[in-house]
């Protein structure tokens, strides 16, 4: 992917999560719904959003073991 459209889907999936974050003030739009398609969007392109795969993967990874 080039480093245009990247640049293009990270501030495009900030956006929907700037605006899911500001809709849960509002009572008629679900805001939740919004701030997960701009997680999913930005993906790993991030690097909050690549830090956060890998604790998740470690957190996984660590429950997997310690499980009877």
């Amino acid at each position: 992917m080039t480093i245009v459209l990247r640049k293009i889907k990270i501030i495009f999936g900030i956006a929907l999560c700037v605006i899911g974050l500001a809709s849960t003030l509002v009572p008629i739009v679900p805001g939740v719904p919004i701030v997960l398609a701009g997680l999913a969007l930005m993906g790993s392109d991030h690097p909050l959003m690549r830090n956060l795969k890998e604790r998740l993967r470690r957190w996984r990874d660590s429950r997997k073991y310690s499980r009877p």
